[in-house]
């Protein structure tokens, strides 16, 4: 029985769905060695984080939990009536299995647990190797070696808590796919908001580091909480960007023909391969947006903007602005987790502005296309754009 089955075989119990060869395997579960602490410290971790009380015997919680095993186990059959006190305990627990996806990797290899990962979907990969998947609306518990780390995702942001330890400093790696997006909390306090196709690089705790240093690739939405005693650093491959408590985005996705680091607040100072000294960056102020082209290399450009446009992508609504066919193919892959391929080249001679909330991408290609002249044709997730014959 994989770790997965048993946090099925739990939550259908509770709910009183479990099928008498579950609820045995259930038992044999809760009888070797190890699970029935693992059972409670997850059981009691969850009550607290959920109820906020200390008011919880797990011991009485596991007893009472076993028993009812046990005695449904004998007779196949469950009493409608239960106590109050059982109650108490198994809502808690169902709290727990009913919202959570646990991993107990204490004896799992890496490549076990690695090899169960759905690329479609966003993953987290911890400072020891291991690699979970994190899917919308459910909280995860993971617990490996002798530590545990509780990762959480509530109203769209990804909570880690993890007690820092000399090998938690080494960093993790969040992983966006195409279709999604996702914010993470960092232990500062910070709250970066990651957009499709990205992916962030970022230590578990700073604690005992002199700066708070991430790494982006793609884009990011970021508001840094303030700490003039350790300033945060985010590098991506061409640049690197001082902050001093604020708000901004950075694009910098690989198939982008520049990089963009946009300020809404405070300020931040930007800097290339070359310009990674404080006294060397350029300093930007609020609407100010600063671009390093890929074509030409650690050549900073400054000008002023309506930040609008380029973070309006937080709120869920894609904005294009003097953009041309190429470019907004790039977004609407990336948005839509989709392949885009275009027959007419024309197009790239044109230039779009506008915003889209909540359409799908038939219906912007339509807006786009009352503008322009060209047909296309959908094919599962692949879209091709052809000339008007």
């Amino acid at each position: 029985m994989t770790k997965l089955d048993i946090n099925t075989i739990i939550t259908r119990y509770l709910k009183d769905e479990a099928t008498s060869e579950e609820i045995s395997l259930l038992f044999e579960w809760v009888k070797k060695e190890g699970n029935q602490d693992i059972f409670k410290n997850l059981v009691k971790e969850d009550y607290q984080l959920k109820y906020d009380t200390g008011n919880w015997n797990s011991e009485i919680a596991f007893d009472k939990f076993l028993n009812e095993i046990k005695s449904k186990k004998a007779s196949n059959s469950f009493p409608l009536y239960r106590s109050r006190q059982f109650f108490k305990y198994a809502a808690a627990i169902l709290v727990l299995v009913a919202s959570t996806t646990y991993y107990l990797i204490n004896s799992s290899s890496s490549d076990d647990l690695n090899s169960n990962i759905d690329d479609n979907e966003i993953s987290l990969q911890l400072y020891n190797g291991r690699v979970i998947n994190i899917y919308q609306n459910r909280d995860t518990l993971i617990q490996f070696d002798n530590e545990i780390a509780n990762i959480s995702l509530k109203d769209g942001i990804l909570y880690q808590h993890l007690k820092p330890s000399k090998n938690s400093l080494k960093n993790n790696l969040l992983k966006v796919p195409y279709g999604k997006t996702i914010s993470v909390r960092l232990e500062d306090g910070s709250t970066i908001k990651l957009n499709s196709g990205s992916q962030l690089s970022y230590p578990s705790s700073f604690s005992n580091e002199s700066t708070r240093q991430v790494a982006l690739q793609g884009e990011g939405y970021f508001e840094i909480a303030k700490n003039p005693l350790k300033p945060f650093i985010v590098k991506t491959e061409e640049t690197y960007t001082r902050v001093y408590g604020t708000v901004f985005n950075i694009s910098s996705y690989e198939d982008d023909e520049a990089i963009e680091v946009v300020l809404v607040e405070g300020s931040v100072g930007v800097g290339g391969k070359l310009r990674l000294q404080e006294d060397n960056l350029m300093m930007l102020k609020p609407s100010q947006k600063i671009t390093n082209s890929k074509r030409d290399k650690n050549s900073l450009t400054i000008q002023d903007v309506d930040v609008t446009p380029y973070v309006s992508w937080v709120e869920g609504v894609m904005s294009f602005e003097e953009e041309n066919m190429s470019q907004i193919i790039r977004k609407l892959e990336r948005r839509f987790n989709v392949s885009i391929i275009n027959e007419n080249k024309t197009l790239d001679e044109r230039h779009f502005t506008g915003a889209f909330d909540s359409e799908d991408i038939e219906s912007i290609l339509k807006v786009i296309k009352t503008h322009t002249n060209f047909n296309y044709v959908i094919n599962g997730k692949t879209i091709t754009i052809k000339k008007t014959e």
